[in-house]
């Protein structure tokens, strides 16, 4: 029988917990904190795990039982137990862990576990007294460079709680991918457009705005469908933040200074973001003022994710007009720092760990994982002038210059896809050696999109520059969706899962492109 994580978000979790302790020793907790008894279910957010290694992952749940009310707050440190099991009955419990909740923390939990067996489906739960929490199901990776034949993940983006249901995720959930990639725009800071919903902040800087925004988003059904069936990998965008955010400097509330007051709402998006996310704890923020998200994830021999951070490492966008905030289309002839090549969108530590792990043995493919569209997009201004968007990659040619020479040297060991999100659409394209020469080697291939929720309008607008930018071969951004990927050694099956509109239930998810990539050829085959 299938794993069904929808149904085990609305068992009652008071008859779960009377069942659990028939089947398990009493748990006294730690001095210093206590067990309390809620008069409500505490596990409103559901379950999550994330990080997933050879023996082990991060579990991550929130003791809330009126997350949206900001007055609500439960008294002091509370013991909280994790039991991983063989089998969803939890007849073969493997592990029990203990972690204590915090109220400095939201009552958060991260619980980092290992010394399991490699390569493994684990089923997990959370206690505190006789509450019990959903079971979620994770696993580990094969064993480094281990024979591996198969793989499906998915990738996803853009979830504007006010846009639409997450019937995406929903969806995502019943496909049973063994692991799940989060490529920024997890939520969005700020209220705007047609609504479905609302969420309970307009415009969020505070530390309580974004937990907010962070539990309205936990307490879907759909979202919570996908923690409980596998293990995440994250990366972030902007809206995590603010809008077209540049490391230290960004989009502040009206009236508010950017100098000064812009870290402090990056210091509470980030740690609103760690909270609410099973996130390791080598991902606090450090003395440095950074929270580290970029990584590598390998499985087996067959594949390994390179994922990136984009936005804390980068410089700020080039020709910036005064005293703006936000990325705006400079022109690339009278723009002189499109081009230079000591503005970085990485960092120089990133750059290192890209040189040192991207795209490496005993891997047979490999996945960048990015939030955005890799691709440069030639535009032109309404006086016919070539121009950059300066958010982006186009913003920053000679930094993704500097990948594209690296893939160029090792796709004759190792094939390479790109992934990413951002635009809201779906994209597929070339990645070229060199973007201004359409005649270049394609040294690998290109999928973005589409959009959890989020709204596009540009799908006539983005056609009109194809011509300008052969190594774009299609897009579509009036539908929503995920991508899905089936990889075997010699290829990858990748479906564009997509649907009409998010705004009601009824409306089913369904591949609007599959594509086949093999291994050892840059090219995009249409199925």
């Amino acid at each position: 029988m299938s794993f069904d994580p929808k149904r085990r978000l609305f068992l009652n979790a008071w008859a779960m917990g009377v069942a659990a302790a028939s089947i398990s020793s009493p748990w006294r907790g730690s001095a210093m904190a206590q067990t309390p008894k809620f008069i409500s279910d505490p596990f409103t957010m559901g379950v999550a795990s994330g990080d997933p290694t050879q023996d082990g992952f991060v579990l991550w749940t929130r003791l809330a039982p009126e997350p949206l009310d900001p007055d609500y707050a439960i008294d002091g440190l509370v013991d909280v137990q994790c039991e991983i099991a063989e089998d969803e009955a939890f007849t073969k419990v493997v592990r029990r862990e203990f972690a204590v909740a915090r109220p400095d923390n939201a009552h958060c939990v991260h619980v980092e576990v290992g010394g399991l067996k490699p390569n493994r489906p684990y089923f997990y739960r959370f206690r505190v007294g006789l509450a019990v929490s959903p079971v979620g199901r994770t696993r580990t990776t094969p064993e480094f460079g281990s024979p591996l034949a198969k793989l499906r993940f998915a990738w996803h983006s853009c979830a504007h709680y006010e846009h639409g249901l997450f019937t995406a995720y929903g969806d995502l959930a019943k496909q049973n991918p063994d692991v799940i990639l989060s490529l920024g725009d997890y939520i969005y800071e700020v209220s705007y457009g047609a609504a479905v919903r609302r969420m309970p902040v307009e415009d969020a800087f505070s530390l309580n705005d974004y937990r907010l925004i962070h539990a309205v988003h936990k307490m879907d059904p759909d979202l919570q469908a996908a923690h409980a069936a596998a293990p995440w990998l994250y990366i972030w965008d902007d809206h995590e933040v603010a809008n077209d955010y540049q490391a230290d400097f960004g989009k502040v509330l009206p009236g508010q200074d950017p100098a000064k007051d812009f870290p402090i709402r990056k210091y509470n998006a980030y740690k609103a973001f760690f909270e609410s996310q099973p996130l390791r704890a080598r991902s606090r923020f450090d003395a440095v003022n950074r929270m580290r998200i970029y990584g590598q994830s390998g499985w087996g021999d067959l594949l390994d994710f390179t994922l990136l951070d984009t936005r804390q490492y980068r410089s700020k966008g080039a020709c910036l007009s005064p005293g703006r905030q936000e990325a705006e289309t400079v022109s690339r002839t009278s723009c002189a720092e499109l081009q230079d090549p000591s503005r970085t969108i990485l960092g120089a530590r990133q750059e290192r760990f890209m040189s040192e792990n991207f795209m490496r043995a005993p891997f047979k493919w490999s996945v960048l994982v990015q939030p955005t569209l890799f691709a440069t997009l030639f535009q032109k201004n309404s006086q016919g002038d070539p121009t950059a968007f300066t958010d982006g990659w186009s913003g920053f040619e000679p930094a993704r210059q500097k990948i594209i020479d690296m893939m160029a040297r090792r796709r004759r060991d190792v094939s390479s896809v790109v992934i990413g999100g951002d635009m809201h659409g779906f994209w597929a394209s070339d990645v070229k050696q060199d973007y201004a020469k359409p005649e270049s080697d394609t040294v690998a291939v290109e999928f973005v999109g589409g959009s959890i929720t989020s709204m596009s309008f540009n799908y006539d607008r983005w056609n009109r520059l194809f011509p300008d930018n052969p190594h774009l071969k299609w897009q579509d951004d009036r539908v929503r969706g995920y991508g899905l990927v089936d990889v075997t050694p010699q290829t990858m099956d990748v479906r564009l899962m997509s649907t009409p509109t998010t705004w009601r239930r009824d409306q089913a998810f369904k591949p609007l492109k599959r594509y086949i990539v093999e291994r050892g050829k840059a090219a995009l085959n249409e199925a």
